[in-house]
């Protein structure tokens, strides 16, 4: 399998990016990022393409991921990390969508994408919401474009998972235990389940954390 992996430079990313060159069914991965990546770089399975905006993609970019078979989105950003809602739906919004025409129109069929979105997306836009109105909307709306698209569009399955706190494989400090007594997963086993639907697809569309944590 071909794969399409983003946000290979974060937590989750990293994790995956290390299980999927592994994984003897991963026969390719194409790391789309903005930063060079560190670690795997002689890896013979891995082919890294530079971005500057991942709602446009170069011929270089497409010809990298032309015939991939999946690909698993973990490209973000945290409430923190952004400075307004525009660059926050930009990021969430513009960027997954672009990518799913893009993949749907010059890979493999049937193309499986997988999107990591978190724990208090919330798709009903009116909802009124006590904590991060505008960020848990936007990442609603994500889920809602990616289902609507697998809908319209034979072919392209997505599936979507709504992780609650990520921790290490163990853990190793006062915080990763306070993590863990709420609701939470490890990263290893949410990189796991991830590769796994990219891998065979499932029989859902949408993962709840519990969801997840049942299945490993």
């Amino acid at each position: 399998m071909k794969l399409i992996l983003t946000g290979s430079s974060g937590f989750v990313g990293r994790e995956l990016l290390s299980q999927c060159l592994e994984h003897p069914s991963v026969t390719a991965v194409i790391a789309l990022t903005r930063h060079e990546l560190t670690g795997h770089e002689k890896h013979d399975k891995l082919k890294v393409v530079l971005m500057e905006d991942f709602s446009s993609y170069p011929e270089t970019a497409r010809e990298a991921i032309r015939g991939a078979d999946a690909c698993i989105w973990t490209l973000g950003v945290k409430p923190s990390q952004v400075s307004d809602n525009d660059m926050a739906r930009r990021i969430s919004i513009e960027y997954t969508t672009a990518a799913a025409w893009l993949f749907n129109d010059i890979c493999q069929k049937p193309f499986r994408f997988v999107y990591c979105s978190g724990y208090l997306a919330e798709r009903d836009q009116t909802k009124q919401l006590w904590y991060l109105q505008d960020y848990r909307r936007i990442r609603g709306q994500v889920e809602t474009e990616l289902l609507t698209f697998d809908n319209e569009n034979t072919g392209f399955e997505s599936y979507i998972l709504q992780p609650a706190m990520i921790r290490s494989r163990s853990i190793i400090n006062f915080y990763e235990l306070m993590i863990a007594v709420g609701p939470s997963i490890k990263v290893d086993e949410l990189a796991s389940k991830m590769l796994n639907l990219a891998l065979e697809g499932g029989s859902k569309k949408l993962w709840t954390n519990s969801e997840i944590n049942e299945e490993v």
